[in-house]
């Protein structure tokens, strides 16, 4: 995966709503780390202090003998999510959040410098395993919608890969919001 810094206060930023299952989701794809876990689950707490789940506290009090996959099974086990296999149509959705967090913050990283943003979008197309929807803004591929690149010049090209990137983030955005 790239390797990147993704804090869970990205979806926060842009008004994504995340739980424990996204939480799951991120360690599995070793998006996040134990720190954010133990601080979501400090929020968690201080927004539900009537909260007795041994897990979240668990998880709250954080440490290096804990095993957060477990706890936050555990946690999703008791919402009635049962299923944990990566394929599935909830994971892939929780994927997609993170696929979008991921953009979100190198676009706002890599803001002044477009070709190193598009090479950090190749990376990340790499690894979610090449989505079909990211293909329209992959510098190396060639375009499907009949634009000849060659008749235009080297910035305008990049232009064009950045805007039709920004389209698909912000439909995204959309997406993930209204669900």
């Amino acid at each position: 995966m790239i390797n990147i810094d993704i804090f869970v206060d990205i979806f926060k930023q842009n008004k994504i709503r995340h739980d424990w299952t996204t939480l799951y989701v991120g360690l599995e794809l070793n998006l996040i780390k134990h720190s954010d876990i133990m601080n979501y689950a400090v929020g968690f707490l201080t927004n539900y202090p009537e909260t007795s789940n041994q897990n979240i506290i668990l998880l709250a009090w954080g440490g290096d003998d804990i095993d957060y996959k477990s706890l936050l099974k555990n946690i999703l086990k008791e919402s009635e999510i049962n299923d944990f296999k990566l394929d599935s149509n909830l994971w892939q959705f929780e994927k997609r959040k993170w696929r979008f967090g991921i953009l979100a913050y190198i676009r706002m990283k890599h803001l002044d410098n477009y070709e190193e943003l598009l090479n950090k979008i190749t990376e990340v197309y790499a690894d979610f395993k090449y989505p079909e929807d990211m293909e329209s803004f992959i510098n190396y591929l060639p375009r499907k919608d009949g634009h000849d690149s060659s008749q235009y010049s080297k910035d305008e090209n990049v232009a064009r890969l950045i805007n039709l990137f920004n389209d698909f983030l912000n439909k995204e955005h959309q997406y993930l919001q209204n669900r």
